[in-house]
């Protein structure tokens, strides 16, 4: 929560205020990444598995967490030991994803 107040206070806070925080799911596969998606879109938006690789496009849902306005995004486990293509492309676009969100 402190954290989202500090985006608010800087000088893009018009800009937040208008187009919500932007919110990125990152991490190791198999984290939980999908099912916190989930669980804070209050809907089964994002398939959830045990294989690892699972989640490979962006998905996105615009919700109000706490009264402020945020965009949450789930992204592809990141990893390193895989050679499957698509995977990669996942993993490349969850880096994109994490370089641009806020939180």
């Amino acid at each position: 929560y402190q954290s989202m107040q500090h985006h608010l206070q800087d000088d893009r806070r018009g800009e937040l205020v208008r187009e919500g925080v932007k919110i990125a799911i990152v991490g190791p596969p198999n984290a939980g990444k999908s099912s916190l998606f989930n669980v804070l879109a209050q809907q089964d938006a994002a398939i959830v598995s045990e294989i690892a690789g699972t989640t490979r496009d962006v998905l996105t849902v615009s919700l109000d967490l706490g009264g402020v306005k945020c965009v949450l995004q789930d992204t592809a486990g990141v990893r390193t030991e895989t050679q499957d293509v698509l995977e990669l492309e996942g993993i490349r676009r969850a880096q994109a994803v994490a370089e641009k969100a806020d939180l």
